[in-house]
């Protein structure tokens, strides 16, 4: 039994050395009929890339800022009598149009003082009327005065001398004198009356116009019992309601005009400059707000001093679309366009590695160039450009568009352009 049990082991034996040998065996001539390699040799990694084609212009940076909503016609409109409110027509953030009417105030007491100045007028008109004809009533009698009063000098003489023949008496030469004297004092006055009538006319005539004066006057106060709207415009407030009772000079509503509305910009103290010698140029200097390309502004001027706190000086862009979505005080992201900048390159922000410094593709490797950061602008698409210059000479044509943190000169790349 035990010499079974040892060569069944020694049979086991056998046949595991023997597929050793066999694996050893296979192992060995697969080694010795691999190919050989240069250990040396090592293969340069090619850095998939893209490129794009360096166009130079004359081209306009952009700045972007922030910038109120505000306007030059703002009027606060106030009562112009003392009365009651009757009706308000509008609401604060409505839109107005020009002659409407905004508030309504009580007209009656307003009424009868038109009504008391009518009657002035009337009656300053029928008093210039009454001197004129006056005056022509004098004229006649003061020539009959003076008539009479040379008929009773006539008679004073006649009898001067029948009183020297001694054929009257001497009173009745006496009450003819008296008689002459009598008359030429009412002759004098009504000369005086005569001569007086030019004044009277002047002063009548006088009254009649500041009657009529008040009675516009009061026409206009009629009329201001209807506040309208100045311009077309928007309602900023409201400051009263039906039943208030509001004096002269209270405000009732305040509206500005839409067509008139300014977006005041607080541009940086270099930018001012250029914009400042565009200006002096004859130059437009435009600007937009909103998504993509946005509403249109115009630069109306440049603000006289700097304020308070700030190191920029504020200009003020019109408005040139449609001012009614524009609420007063509003801020609006604005992108003001500068002057162009002579000979500079837009490129992609992910071209530029640091702050003065791109990469082109020659000979698929990167070469460095050193350049200058200009400014920035959005390209017709959106995409945001910064705006360089080559230090030395003209960028090359393929420029690197694509972020690769290991950068170098003299790095391997594929352009992979679609």
């Amino acid at each position: 039994m035990k010499f079974a049990l040892r060569s069944k082991l020694s049979r086991k034996n056998r046949s595991l050395a023997l597929v050793c040998f066999v694996g050893l065996a296979a192992t060995t001539t697969l080694m010795a009929t691999a190919p050989q390699h240069d250990a040396s040799v090592v293969e340069e990694k090619a850095w998939p890339v893209t490129t794009m084609e360096v166009v130079t212009d004359d081209i306009s940076p952009e700045l972007r800022l922030f910038g109120r909503v505000e306007t030059p016609h703002h009027a606060q409109l106030t009562a112009a009598v003392t009365a009651t409110v009757n009706v308000v027509n509008v609401r604060e953030g409505e839109l107005v149009e020009k002659g409407q009417i905004l508030v309504v105030l009580d007209d009656a007491d307003e009424t009868l003082r038109l009504d008391q100045a009518a009657t002035d007028v009337a009656e300053a008109t029928a008093s210039l009327e009454s001197i004129r004809q006056q005056q022509a009533v004098d004229v006649e009698v003061l020539e009959h005065m003076r008539q009479l009063y040379e008929l009773t000098l006539a008679k004073r003489d006649r009898l001067q001398k029948l009183r020297k023949q001694n054929l009257v008496a001497a009173e009745q030469l006496e009450d003819t004198r008296a008689a002459v004297a009598r008359q030429a004092i009412v002759l004098a006055e009504q000369q005086l009356k005569v001569d007086n009538h030019p004044q009277r006319l002047a002063i009548a005539a006088v009254s009649l116009e500041r009657a009529e004066a008040l009675l516009q006057q009061q026409e206009l106060r009629l009329a201001r019992t209807r506040v309208v709207a100045p311009f077309r415009g928007k309602v900023s407030s409201v400051d009263v309601s039906p039943g208030n009772r509001v004096s002269d000079g209270q405000m009732l509503l305040s509206v500005y005009d839409t067509a008139a509305l300014q977006v005041r910009v607080t541009i940086p103290g270099p930018a001012s400059e250029s914009i400042r010698q565009a200006l002096e140029r004859g130059e437009t200097v435009a600007a937009r707000y909103g998504a993509g390309v946005g509403q249109q502004l115009q630069l109306e001027q440049l603000a006289a001093k700097v304020s308070g706190g700030r190191a920029g000086l504020d200009a003020l862009f019109r408005v040139t679309g449609d001012g009614d979505r524009l609420e007063l005080g509003r801020a609006l992201d604005v992108t003001v366009v500068l002057p162009p900048l002579q000979q500079v390159t837009g490129i992609p922000v992910q071209s530029l590695y640091g702050d003065n410094r791109v990469y082109t593709v020659v000979d698929g490797r990167l070469q460095g160039i050193g350049v200058e950061t200009l400014g920035r602008r959005r390209d017709a698409s959106g995409q945001l450009q910064l705006l360089v210059r080559a230090d030395s000479g003209a960028l090359a044509s393929a420029l690197l568009t694509t972020s690769l943190p290991q950068a170098s000169t003299g790095l391997r790349v594929n352009v992979i352009n679609g």
